[in-house]
């Protein structure tokens, strides 16, 4: 149950450093708050707008993120667990070498994000945009897809063994040979890959 429900109107500067943050409701937060050494834990932020709101060392553990912007802001190093991002922007967002865990995307928009060098271990992705994205020494563990976009995307480095991209948009991906065994495709997804075995279709 929350036990806080925090809004902040106005001019306002806030700042949050070396603490748990836990059972707490944020919504149509705004303003320009900066977030040093925390940990968000059994909380949810709705129609946030993140633009305005510094991360440094971020944790959040079985967190929900529902309308809100995300775009530009940096997950990396952190754990990710039991996390919601639903109806979200995260633009350009990164999350180089964090850990990934029990954590869903749902309907995002998660163009140019970066996930070179997670570690994901559980992770859903349904009726989202990941164009571009990035995923280069990317370990992965249970990945399951639903209706993504991945146009040029990367996955380098990356093992994709057992991962069904059949229901998702692979064209103009980069993958390397080492990424794309064992992964999953339809047959009209086969033209994406076949120029990894050095040959011609006429």
């Amino acid at each position: 149950m929350m036990k806080k429900i925090i809004t902040y109107d106005g001019v306002l500067d806030i700042n949050l450093e070396d603490e748990t943050v836990s059972n707490t409701l944020y919504e149509g937060v705004q303003k320009k708050i900066k977030l040093k050494n925390v940990t968000f834990e059994d909380c949810i932020f709705k129609n946030v707008d993140f633009n305005e709101i510094e991360f440094d060392g971020v944790d959040f553990i079985n967190v929900i993120f529902e309308n809100c912007d995300l775009s530009n802001k940096h997950f990396d190093e952190r754990l990710i667990k039991e996390v919601l991002f639903k109806n979200c922007k995260l633009i350009g967002s990164t999350f180089i070498d964090s850990f990934i865990k029990n954590t869903e995307f749902t309907n995002v928009s998660a163009r140019y994000v970066n996930m070179a060098g997670a570690k994901i271990n559980n992770m859903r992705i349904s009726i989202s945009d990941f164009s571009e994205s990035s995923f280069v020494e990317t370990r992965i563990k249970n990945l399951d897809l639903s209706e993504v976009k991945f146009t040029k995307a990367e996955f380098l480095k990356t093992l994709l063994n057992g991962v069904d991209f059949s229901s998702s948009d692979i064209t103009d991906v980069m993958f390397d040979v080492m990424s794309v065994k064992g992964m999953i495709i339809n047959e009209f997804q086969c033209i994406d890959l076949i120029h990894l075995l050095g040959v011609m279709v006429k």
